[in-house]
Parts: C-alpha cells; structure tokens; sequence
C-alpha cells in the first residue's frame, strides 16, 4: 500500500512524540509499504541528515508548517495547542493536494497522539487510521489528594479540557476507519456510537538491540553508591501526577530500613521544591539524589547502578521510560493506571493495584514490596532477568504488525 502518515511530531533518534512518529514511519515501511511522512518543517534538517546516511527507499517526507508569524503563537500560554489545532487544518489541506497526485491507498495519523486533539486527514476520503491516541487515564479520585493543591487543579484542567474538545472530536472519529486507543481508560472516553470502531495498541515500544549495542559504545557513568542497598532510579519530569510522593512517603515506612535503602532522583518540573520539602518533613531527604535533567545518552550509561525502576504514574498512556528499564535489566514499580500498568507484569517488576485503595493504602503496598526486595536480594535477580525478556516482546516492530497485518489492512488492500 501506499500510505500517508500525519506525524506533527518526528524526529530520528529522540525520545516521547518524536520518537513515536519516528519509528512508526520506519516500521510500517520496513513491511514493506511505501510511506509519505508530512510533519513540521522545522523537523527538515536532522530528517534529511539521517535519510543522507541511510537507505530509506520506501519513506518520504513531506514538510509543512505555518507562518512565521503564526509559529511564535507557540510561546503564549496554550499556544502550542492553538498552533498544533491549526498545523491539522492546513496539513489535512495539503494532504489533499498530495492525494490528487500521489494516490495514497490509506491515511494514519499517528502524532500527537492525544484523543482530545483532532485530526482532519479524515478529509482525503480513503481508510484513515486515527492512533494509537492516549491521555484519557485520569488519576483515580482517591489518590488525588496528594497532587498538593497545583497539582490538583491542573488534573481538574486537564478533565474539563477533555469535555469541552469533545466536539471537536466528532469529525475525527466520525470519518476513521479505525480509532486505536493505547488504554481502556481511553477506549471508554470515545463516544459510545464510535467505540465499535475502536482497538486497542499501545503507541510505544522499543528497539532492545539498537538500546544495548548503543550502551556498549557509551561511557559508563556510575553514581556514588554502597552495593549493600537498595538502589532505587526514578527518571521523569517532576511533576504531580507523576506520582514520585507516593515513593517518597513510602521510603518513610521503611523505618529501621531507611539506611539500606536510596533514591536517585533524574528529572526537573516545578514540582521539584513541593516535593524537597515533602522529603525533609518525612525524614527521608538524606537517602535522596536529586539530579537534574540530563541527555538520554548519559542516563542510559547510568541504569546499570541501580536495582529498580519506579514510576508510580497516576495517569501516563504510554511510559517509554519504563520500556527503557525493562530492556536494561531493571525491574520496575509502578501503578496498575495506564501504560505502565499494561507493559510491567509481576514477573518483571511489581504492579500495585489501586482499584478502591486509598492512597495510604497504596503507599503501604509499595513500602511492603520495597521490604520484600531488602529481605531478599534473589528476587530482584529473577525478576532482572524478566525484566529483558519482557521488554524483547514490547517492541516497535510488534505495535505497527498489529494494526497493518490485522483485517483492516487486509481489507484496504
């Protein structure tokens, strides 16, 4: 087939929406499709960099952005999502033009990868592909009181920002094919006359070999650390409802344990200072390392120092860091929401269940788990080597077969 995929957000070698866009494109041609990417003009110079060093005969690209004038538009306050709103319209506009020559077989818009932002590619008239799309996990009404109050209101932002798009959404889900939610929560968020459109695929995955051949070549960058403890890792932006208070609190549980245990903290957000503070009133900000963000290069030298990934995420759809872990060896600790609760099983990690649990009650899950580890290192060895086995089946390959060598496909033919 020939396919044309919506990718605002793509970029070879990057992490997060570029990362995605990226390697969709590469995977849905390396089954040999022949792919035309249209994505943002600022994007040109590092794609045409790498397609200069690599034969990439099956995908295209296509630039497209706003004015110059239009583009600052990105810098006020919501403006991103204003000028995001605009790129579909006018892409959608080209696209339309591309088709009356290229004579694309299929659509796929794959970013941003949010089912409360539309979409226009419905608009060529040809099977189109709306996803995988995420973001309708919501932080469970009895873990949100220990958002503070910041995080609190930006969760209650974030639910009417979804109710008052939904009318935006109609033209995107009523022209799909296929509507891919990366989640339950999200599937369930799409009006109920379209849901029958909808599967279920996670947006991202993992390149385990191009990550361990990339690690042998990079310097090692160890942290100060006594192989006695417990060496635990969070890596994320400091925000809310990342969940990072629930570890924290959970440290404080420890007790007698606390000198065996410690956090090493990579990340910035501005809910760096709440959550300082929330250390030292807990008694914990001595087994703490607050490190400042850093190139994914440098920190992929560093996961070989630690014995467990957390990421206690209220409402994350994907969680690429989380991949990242597994196929390094690092089991992981996260929350039965979203993503992570999808890819860690208890086999490579722990998984803790928050269905009707106050957040005291999940604290005291994680700190349980956390003494476990302690009281036996031979757990975390088993569950380590889990860890890569499960991350080998989590990869980009395995997302793109399971849309294009599913009916539909089979069906646009």
């Amino acid at each position: 087939m020939k396919i044309l995929l919506s990718a605002y957000s793509c970029l070879p070698g990057d992490g997060s929406e570029p990362g995605i866009g990226w390697n969709w494109a590469q995977c849905i041609a390396t089954i040999g499709h022949d792919v035309v990417v249209i994505t943002r003009g600022v994007n040109r110079q590092p794609i045409e960099e790498f397609v200069a060093g690599h034969s990439l005969t099956r995908l295209q690209f296509a630039f497209h952005d706003l004015s110059p004038m239009l583009q600052r538009m990105r810098s006020w306050p919501l403006g991103n999502y204003a000028y995001y709103f605009l790129w579909q319209y006018t892409a959608a506009r080209q696209a339309v033009k591309l088709h009356q020559t290229e004579r694309f077989d299929q659509v796929h818009h794959i970013t941003w990868g949010s089912f409360r932002v539309p979409s226009f590619m419905g608009r060529l008239g040809i099977p189109f592909i709306f996803g995988p799309v995420g973001g309708g996990e919501e932080t469970p009404r009895n873990l949100r009181r220990g958002l503070g109050w910041r995080g609190w209101f930006s969760d209650g932002v974030r639910r009417i920002s979804s109710a008052l798009m939904a009318p935006f959404m109609e033209f995107t889900y009523a022209s799909a094919s296929e509507i891919v939610a990366t989640t339950e929560e999200t599937r369930s968020k799409i009006p109920a006359k379209y849901r029958n459109k909808a599967t279920l695929q996670q947006s991202v995955g993992i390149d385990q070999a191009g990550l361990l051949s990339l690690l042998s070549k990079l310097p090692q960058n160890p942290v100060p650390r006594n192989s006695s403890k417990l060496e635990l890792l969070f890596v994320g932006r400091l925000l809310p409802w990342k969940g990072l208070h629930l570890i924290l609190r959970a440290l404080a549980l420890l007790n007698g344990s606390n000198s065996d245990v410690h956090l090493t903290v990579i990340g910035s957000g501005h809910d760096l200072s709440r959550l300082q503070r929330l250390s030292r009133r807990l008694k914990v900000d001595e087994m703490i390392s607050w490190i400042s963000w850093m190139p994914r290069e440098k920190l992929f030298g560093m996961y070989s120092q630690f014995d467990l990934f957390t990421f206690p995420s209220l409402h994350d759809s994907g969680g690429m860091a989380v991949l990242e872990a597994l196929a390094f060896g690092l089991p992981v600790l996260c929350l039965d929401l979203g993503g992570p609760g999808i890819a860690v099983n208890n086999n490579c990690g722990r998984v803790i269940p928050t269905a009707g649990a106050s957040e005291k009650q999940v604290v005291e899950a994680i700190a349980q788990f956390l003494s476990e580890m302690l009281a036996d290192r031979s757990k975390l060895r088993r569950l380590s080597q889990s860890a890569r086995s499960r991350a080998a089946s989590l990869n980009w390959q395995a997302n793109v077969d399971s849309i294009y060598s599913g009916s539909f496909a089979t069906q646009s033919n």
